[in-house]
């Protein structure tokens, strides 16, 4: 270590320890004895040093080859503190400034009327001044520079801004103002007065921002001064380019000198701004649009000049904008607008041959290139404005012409730059501009000749053309064509003309046998497959709404569903005629195609009218047919649903012909069905795979409307039908389960099954009028009963299945039986109650404990239906509230366990508290009113230890305190008569705080930090009520109880050094104060505290920079101050 890196440390050293006594965290001894050490070591290390440089030779430094050094990822740059600090003061000063022209701005507002015109200049003038003072100051005294030079732009713009408002508040007269004839030369006084100032700015503060506003202020000095001058409009344009020649001639003759370089050095990019200036100013002072527009395409040549003289490619952009600007203010004011359309269709193509002249340079001859196809479009965009808008859709040639103008510059495009959008939109403007020729020499309907054209362009040049120039927008003309038959196909169908309809759809389907011979492509012959099929069944349809036209009965006998099936089976014919000749994919396309038609038919036989004796039936047999001949072909089994559902549908279509027309009939032929349905599985169960579950499923889903219709019929009041119809049903539902191998099969037909027999035994009882005198909940109990019997004599694993369906069946009748009994005999209730005990029986055979709330919280409806008196039901609940307490403990070691398992006594104890506390609500006696209170502390106290929380027990009996606390605050308000008032806040709030120290030094003791924030949220909150209370009160009385209780809790705070109870008896103190001298500070205007915080924030910004110059200094103050707080943080 050498001798000036000790050095340093030492200082670093010595920085530190300095730091740490003004901090407080070392006393001036310890500091003393520390430093003493530190120089003695440096002395001492010198000495040694030195000693032994006399004798020590140094061994040769091997020469090593330097490491290239490894390329690092740079960081990103962090402000020092330094920074960070500046930047605080300069936001405090920023806000502070801020507050205090909001607070000039309000005092301005508000008397703002009442100024005259030389009062409201001189404000403007005053608050420019004001920024230059405070700039001053800034950078004089607080050396901050970048705040001072804020403060100085803002004081420098605000400069013409005066000179503005004496020309709008005609100070000077009606002739020095914004509309007066000296109005130029009110624009010359402020560009010119500030000038000298913003030079200054410039020099003094070297600033690139101040060049600029000072050369645009002499661009304006000079136009102004030339437009006072009565000048035409040739003299005032030559002496702007003099004057733009002169900046040049300066950056010539004195670029070089060191005086005023900082200004040529901007010179060349500001000659290219000052253009745009100089067209502005020529365009404020003359209005001459043919002018202006030979004026654009000069600039625009400059500007493309200046692409090769400063080697600038964005120029370009520049000239291309401002070229296709001027044509457009030629056209628009010269005779050339009668055609603009074309010419601005020619527009795009003269960027083309800007690219040929530019062809050496790549970059140029691209951007042009692509320029001309934006200019292109925009022109097509606004020749579609013109015709739509402004000639309300009116074709001409002219329109005509500009489109085939920009279909042609795309096609030209489309093979230079080989851009797949520009090859797409060739052909769609060459369509819109033979839109516009066919209007005009109509032969066919308009969609008609579209559609043919688009034929013969999708053969020509989307298929056989050979053209080099074609080749480019072959695949594109195939799209767009395409496209566009649909669009016409759309269109006929949407005026109805459905013959048009049917031909352009069949030409379609031959299109695309064409296509598909034609390409090679395999995603077009994929999708031409489907669309030859697909095209021929639409024409298909739209040839049908032909058809009803020609023969009225068509309609009424076939209708759409024998039409879609007869079109199915000739397009499943067409399928063997392809199969024949070798095409394999139209051969399975129309195969798919006529099967999908065939199902639509049966489909819309559901909705259409056709004939029901025969045509129906027909159809429905047909359809198993060739839903079967779709299953052989594609070897999928589960299409057997379709053929299940069919062949069901086509059971109740024989209903027709069998004439079965009363509801009895037709429920007794319904029934039936899943019978026919079920042996027709079991027949063909060995013969085909996948027969017999469809047609099971299909059968048994007609069960439930056979249910439903027959409980319809039993609620009637003279029923159609017995209710042993339901035996069908279930004995199918049974045959099911027996028959059933998967589980939940089994499980499924069971439950249908015994579910059909409790219904049968309900409407048994009400078809025979039982319920008059009985009960209809009993028929619950006898179901339950009755599988309670099977439930004995089956084997094991069916009593398993039984008992998933006992257990809710038989809850949802204990739910029954308590809900809609109305009068309960005296011992009555004992049945339910003897069932809720099976029911929970069989649930801890199960283990199913979240169940066991459904009979225990169904039992709280029994308790309160009874006829008892309210004190007997008190005692009753407090007993059940007890007993599943006990309940609980027995067997529950935790109130939520492992694996779902959840006490569900305890915690339905909890309803049964919400239920006593009804019962006690409102009751006289606030010994009785508490009940449920202690009720929960004890659960609270009794469930502690059965949380699986960490601190769960802790919360546990921290709640029953806070049970307990509301208890005695009930109590003191039933007594509060007897309590005086002075008192009686006090004796609510206070015991609270006892509650929170026992709670702290008997349960959380191990927890300091979060019972110290919950303690002072506690204090301050009782402080808050008392000091409320004090306030609503307001007598001497409660003046001297809040102060005796501040005064003790600052004294507690700081005997037992606790934070909370020493800032808050502090803060209600002051609050104190205040709240007794307000009428002194209330009547203070609100602009004087926003004044006196703008004044706040400034002065500690200054204070902030005062005290960072003053660093490196000894501040005892400072020191003992920090050295309180540092002692501070150690209470509690």
């Amino acid at each position: 270590m050498n001798h000036s890196s000790e050095d340093t440390q030492h200082d670093v050293f010595k920085e530190r320890l300095a730091h740490l006594r003004r901090e407080g965290y070392l006393s001036e001894e310890t500091y003393r004895t520390v430093m003493d050490a530190s120089v003695k070591y440096l002395h001492d290390r010198r000495v040694e040093r030195e000693n032994k440089e006399d004798v020590r030779v140094d061994p040769p430094v091997p020469v090593q080859e330097k490491p290239s050094p490894a390329v690092k990822k740079p960081e990103p740059v962090r402000k020092s503190k330094e920074e960070v600090r500046e930047r605080n003061i300069t936001w405090s000063l920023i806000l502070g400034v801020a507050l205090l022209l909001i607070t000039g701005l309000i005092v301005a507002t508000s008397q703002w009327d009442q100024m005259g015109a030389g009062m409201k200049v001189f404000s403007i003038a005053f608050v420019s001044l004001f920024f230059y003072s405070l700039s001053y100051g800034t950078q004089r005294f607080l050396k901050i520079e970048k705040t001072a030079f804020a403060f100085l732009t803002l004081g420098s713009l605000l400069i013409p801004i005066a000179v503005v408002a004496i020309g709008y508040f005609e100070l000077f007269g009606s002739f020095l103002s914004l509309t007066g004839e000296g109005r130029y030369l009110l624009g010359f006084l402020g560009a010119f007065l500030p000038l000298p100032l913003y030079v200054k700015h410039a020099f003094d503060h070297q600033s690139r921002l101040y060049v600029w506003i000072s050369l645009v202020f002499l661009s304006l000095t000079v136009g102004f001064a030339l437009g006072a001058l009565p000048l035409s409009i040739d003299v005032f344009y030559t002496f702007l380019m003099v004057f733009n020649a002169g900046l040049l001639v300066i950056y010539t003759k004195y670029g070089t000198f060191d005086k005023w370089r900082l200004f040529t050095k901007e010179l060349p990019l500001y000659a290219q701004l000052n253009l745009i200036l100089s067209t502005m100013l020529l365009l404020f002072f003359f209005e001459n649009e043919v002018l202006y527009s030979f004026n654009l395409l000069l600039t625009a040549c400059i500007y493309m000049a200046m692409v090769f003289v400063y080697r600038t490619k964005e120029y370009q952009f520049v000239f291309s904008v401002m070229f296709v600007y001027a044509v457009y203010q030629l056209v628009d004011h010269t005779p050339l607008q009668a055609v603009d359309g074309v010419v601005y269709a020619v527009a795009g193509g003269v960027y083309l041959g800007f690219a040929y002249a530019f062809r050496n340079h790549d970059f140029i001859q691209k951007v042009f290139r692509y320029t001309s196809a934006v200019v292109s479009f925009c022109a097509f965009l606004y020749i579609s404005y013109e015709s739509v808008l402004l000639r309300e859709g009116e074709s001409s040639w002219m329109f005509a012409a500009a489109y085939l103008v920009v279909a042609g510059n795309y096609l030209v495009l489309a093979n230079l730059l080989r851009y797949p959008l520009f090859s797409y939109m060739a052909p769609v403007f060459f369509y819109v501009g033979l839109w516009q020729v066919w209007e005009q020499i109509a032969v066919f309907p308009l969609f008609l000749e579209l559609f043919l054209t688009a034929v013969v362009t999708l053969l020509y040049v989307g298929l056989w053309t050979k053209q080099p120039w074609l080749q480019s927008v072959k695949e594109s003309s195939l799209v767009v064509s395409a496209v566009l038959m649909a669009g016409t196909i759309c269109y006929s169908f949407y005026e109805i003309l459905y013959g048009y309809s049917a031909f352009q759809l069949f030409v379609v389907g031959c299109l695309a046998y064409v296509v598909k011979w034609k390409q090679s492509a395999e995603s077009v012959e994929k999708a031409v497959v489907w669309i030859q099929p697909a095209s021929w069944l639409a024409a298909s349809g739209a040839l049908y709404l032909k058809v009803i036209e020609w023969v009225p009965g068509y309609a009424d006998t076939f209708g759409v569903p024998f039409h879609l099936a007869l079109t199915g089976v000739l397009l499943c014919l067409l399928h063997l005629f392809w199969k024949r000749i070798g095409e394999n994919g139209l051969s399975k396309a129309s195969f798919n195609i006529g099967q999908g038609a065939y199902i639509f038919g049966i489909i819309f036989l559901g909705t259409a009218d056709v004939d029901r004796m025969f045509i129906a039936p027909l159809i429905l047999l047909g359809g198993t047919a060739m839903l079967y001949w779709l299953i052989r072909s594609t070897g999928q089994s589960s299409l057997w649903i379709a053929v299940s559902i069919v062949t069901l549908f086509f059971y109740f279509s024989l209903a027709e012909p069998l004439s079965l027309e009363s509801f009895a009939s037709l429920l007794i032929f319904t029934a039936f069905a899943p019978v026919v349905m079920v042996a027709l599985g079991e027949f063909g169960r060995t013969k085909w795979e996948g027969m017999q579950p469809n047609f099971y499923w299909t059968g048994h889903a007609v069960h439930p409307l056979v249910i439903l219709a027959c409980l319809f019929d039993q609620v009637t009041p003279e029923p159609a039908v017995h209710p042993i119809l339901l035996v069908v049903p279930a004995a199918v539902y049974l045959f099911s389960a027996w028959k059933a191998e998967r589980e939940w099969e089994i499980k499924l037909m069971l439950y249908f099954g015994m579910s059909v027999v409790f219904l049968f035994l309900f409407t048994l009882g009400s078809y025979y009028s039982l319920y008059e005198d009985v009960f209809s909940g009993y028929t619950f109990m006898v179901a339950s009963a009755l599988f309670l019997g099977a439930w004995a004599v089956l084997p094991l694993v069916w009593k398993s299945r039984l008992e998933w369906y006992w257990i809710p069946f038989s809850i949802l009748g204990l739910l029954y039986f308590t809900v809609f009994r109305q009068t309960w005999a005296p011992w009555e209730f004992l049945l339910p109650l003897a069932y809720a005990v099976s029911i929970l029986y069989f649930l801890h055979r199960r283990n199913w404990s979240i169940v066991r709330f459904a009979p225990l919280l169904i039992l709280v409806d029994l308790l309160e239906n009874q006829a008892w008196d309210r004190g007997i039901k008190i005692v009753v609940v407090l007993g059940c509230v007890a007993l599943l307490l006990a309940a609980g403990k027995k067997f529950h070691r935790m109130l939520i366990g492992s694996n779902y398992e959840v006490d569900a006594y305890s915690f339905s104890a909890l309803v049964y508290l919400l239920f006593l506390n009804g019962l006690s609500f409102g009751d006289d006696s606030v010994w009785i009113r508490i009940l449920p209170l202690l009720a929960l502390t004890a659960w609270l106290w009794v469930n502690a230890s059965k949380w699986m929380g960490r601190n769960a027990d802790r919360i546990s009996y921290t709640a029953g305190a806070g049970s307990l606390y509301a208890s005695y605050l009930l109590i003191l308000l039933a007594y509060e008569a007897s309590i005086p008032d002075i008192f009686m806040a006090e004796l609510q709030v206070l015991p609270l705080l006892v509650v929170l120290a026992l709670m702290r030094k008997k349960l959380w003791s191990d927890a300091p930090g979060v019972m110290n924030k919950i303690q002072f949220a506690a204090v301050l909150l009782v402080a808050a009520y008392l000091v409320v209370d004090a306030i609503k009160s307001h007598t001497i009385w409660d003046a001297w109880i809040i102060g005796g209780l501040s005064l003790l809790s600052m004294v507690a705070g700081m005997q037992f050094k606790i934070k909370s109870y020493f800032f808050v008896g502090m803060g209600v103190l002051i609050f104190n104060v205040l709240y007794q001298t307000k009428p002194y500070w209330g009547n203070v205007p609100w602009w004087v505290y926003l004044l006196m915080a703008g004044l706040v924030l400034i002065a500690v910004a200054s204070y902030n920079e005062w005290q960072k110059q003053q660093e490196g200094k000894d501040r005892p103050i400072e020191r003992k101050l920090k050295g309180l707080w540092h002692a501070l943080k150690k209470w509690n």
